[in-house]
Parts: C-alpha cells; structure tokens; sequence
C-alpha cells in the first residue's frame, strides 16, 4: 500500500499509480484498463466515515485536472502506470487520514493508496504552510532574522550585537550628557525663524500665583508685540491699502453690463438699452415710458386685451378689405374631414366640389376624388337604380 503525507484540503491533487497483473508472476504492469472497463470501480474512505463512490472519468496523460480522470500514461515505454485525478473531497479538512481502493476490472490487481492528512505542507520549502513563520526565504526582506551581515541579520559577535558605528564594550549603554551640535530646520516652523534663531522668541512664564494684575500685565506686553508687528506691516511696501466704502460703490456702478449677463443673476435681469440714450424714464402713472420697435413673438396674447376692445373703430376699413381679399382669393390647402368629424370652411369647400363633379358611382358605392384623382371620401347609396339617400362611410 503506497503511502503519502499531504496537507489537509489540498485540491486538483494528480496522482500516478502503478496497476499489477494479477496473473503475473513477475510484478508486471496490466495495461490498457480504460476509465469505463467491465467491472472498474474507485472508492475513498476516511476516518468515522463510509465507503464513497468515486464516479471515474476519462482523462488525458496531458489534459487539465477533472476529478476522478482516469488515462494509462504509456502502455510501451511505462505498462501498467496510470494518471488518476483525486476528487477534491478525498483531501478535505476535518479528518486525519484518508484511503482510496481502485479495483474490479479483469486482471487487475487492486490498487490502494493511503494519505496522511497533515496541518503543514511537506512540498513547501520555505516554512511548511506553517502561517505563524514568515513566508520568505532567509536572507530576504520581511524574513526570520539570523545570524549574519545580509538583509534582515544581525552581526553577533562574543554574545552581543554589533551596531554600527556605536562602539560598545559590553551591554551598557552609554549615557548622553550633552548635545554640541545644533538642531537645524526650515525657516517656516517658527514664526519665520529658525531654530537657532528663536531665542528672540519669548513666552510668558506660568507663575505659580496668577492675579488679575499679573494677566493684564502680560496681555499688554503681547498686544504690544502684536502693535509692532502690525505697524512693521503697514509700512512695509507690498502693503496695500483697502479700498475705501467709496470706490467700491464706485467700481461696481462703473462696472460693464456685458461683464454681467449670466442667466439668473442680478446682473443678468437688468435692463439694457442698444443706443447711446441709457435713461429710463417713468411716468406719473408709474408706468416705464419708451418707443415701441417691434413686438416679439407672442408678446400680446388673448388675455391682454378687454372684452370688445378692437371694434369697427378699432380696425380701419382698407384692413377690413384685406381681410376679406385675403380669405376669398387666398388658395387653400386641399383637406377632408374624417366620417362623423365637423368639418373646416377647407373642407366643406372640397367636399361640395367633389360632389358637383369630381366623384364617381359604383353600384351602391359613390367615391368623391381628390384634385389629383385619388379617392378622397366615400359614401353609400341605398340602390344602385334608384337611390333615394345616401350615407357617409368614410
């Protein structure tokens, strides 16, 4: 029985195993078993479990892992060995060891495989699949640290480390008792100062008795530094002044309308004249006073006007004349109404056309043609020899 170490959960797990003739006195190999031969049959069993079906499959000694393959690998150059794909669950965590049994076909002798199921991986070579140790090859960033001079070493000499460039005898620590050099740093961390420079930067001290007096003492010496500070201000030369109430009133009534024509804003909504005249006058009534140029359209509607105001006075004569030349010599546009629909003046006019001349009888069918001798309506008589009515049908 072949046996073999292999972590817990290990999946696409390929196997090869070796098949004896079972009539073979020799230990040679029994060739040509197919995944389908009479009588073939695949078992697993694990620890408090039973037998488990393995539903065998055909494979290829090449072809990507498929649980339960099964293909003889070289029945010449290697009789008897086969490629045999260990279902996933043979592995599965929860169980400490596991069987597999593939028996049944006809001169094979039986095949057994025992895993033990393990918490680390024996094929990893650098912690076992141990998660607690570091997954990184020694002498690497990010490994266990060991004796040496490398990445992630530590130089031991006599018991002690050795860290350069402190010299140590042994495993005292020297004390520090002085700093000689000194601590240098950008111009902006303090008060536009260095470091080296601050010592012209005083604080008030905290005294262990505050008084009223005490504090306003110590206010007027800062507002006294900040006086200073804003008066060296002032006179510097790239000091500007702040505009004045005035001028500000004065920039923004000087300021150009076109600077100003957003949608929605204040300035977008103030009226514009396109001519040198920019007044705007008012009359007594509270109304704007202006010449009319044009009228936009839809400027004047229906509901601007009273009840009766454009009367005979209202429209002059020679208008009323147009009008009137208008509708009775303007040429209209052919149209007819639907069946059962009020017709327009167009309309009416096309269809009495059509039925003074422009139509035509078919037994008990009149068609009333368009100009261009298409059908335009249709009606029904009630006889084809003698009508006495007719009824619109379309």
């Amino acid at each position: 029985m072949a046996k073999r170490s292999i972590k817990a959960g290990t999946t696409s797990q390929r196997e090869y195993v070796f098949v004896n003739d079972s009539a073979s006195t020799t230990g040679a190999g029994k060739t040509g078993i197919a995944y389908n031969a009479a009588g073939i049959k695949a078992y697993y069993v694990r620890p408090g479990g039973s037998a488990t079906l393995i539903t065998l499959a055909t494979q290829t000694v090449t072809g990507a892992y498929s649980s339960g393959g099964w293909v003889e690998v070289d029945s010449t150059n290697m009789p008897g060995v086969y490629r045999f794909d260990v279902p996933d669950a043979v592995f599965a965590a929860g169980a400490e060891k596991a069987i597999v049994m593939i028996s049944g076909a006809s001169g094979m002798a039986p095949v057994v495989m025992e895993y033990d199921l393990t918490a680390y991986d024996p094929y990893d070579t650098v912690r076992l699949g141990l998660t607690a140790i570091p997954n990184v090859a020694s002498g690497s960033a990010g490994a266990i640290i060991t004796s040496g001079t490398g990445t992630a070493q530590l130089s031991v000499s006599s018991g002690l480390v050795t860290l350069a460039p402190v010299t140590h005898t042994g495993a005292t620590i020297p004390t520090v008792t002085a700093v000689t050099n000194r601590v240098t740093a950008n111009t902006d961390q303090l008060a536009g100062q260095t470091v080296t420079a601050a010592n012209a930067v005083t604080f008030p001290s905290i005294v262990s008795s505050l008084t009223a007096a005490g504090v306003r003492t110590e206010l007027a010496i800062e507002l006294g530094r900040i006086d200073v500070d804003v008066s060296t201000r002032l006179a510097s030369s790239s000091y500007t002044t702040p505009p004045t109430a005035a001028s500000n009133a004065t920039a923004v009534w000087n300021s150009l309308l076109s600077a100003h024509t957003t949608a929605g804003t204040f300035g977008g909504r103030i009226p514009r004249s396109d001519s040198s005249n920019v007044e705007v006058k008012i009359t007594g009534a509270g109304h704007t006073a202006a010449d009319i140029h044009e009228l936009q359209p839809a400027v004047i509607e229906a509901q601007h006007f009273a009840t009766a105001a454009i009367d005979a006075n209202a429209l002059a004569a020679d208008a009323a004349t147009e009008i009137a030349t208008a509708v009775y010599t303007g040429q209209m546009t052919e149209s007819y109404r639907a069946a059962g629909v009020a017709p327009t003046l167009a309309q009416v006019a096309f269809e009495l056309i059509a039925h003074m001349g422009d139509s035509s009888i078919s037994g008990t069918t009149k068609t009333l043609k368009k100009i261009d001798g298409t059908t335009a309506k249709t009606f029904t008589l009630d006889s084809a020899t003698t009508p006495t009515s007719i009824t619109e049908a379309t």
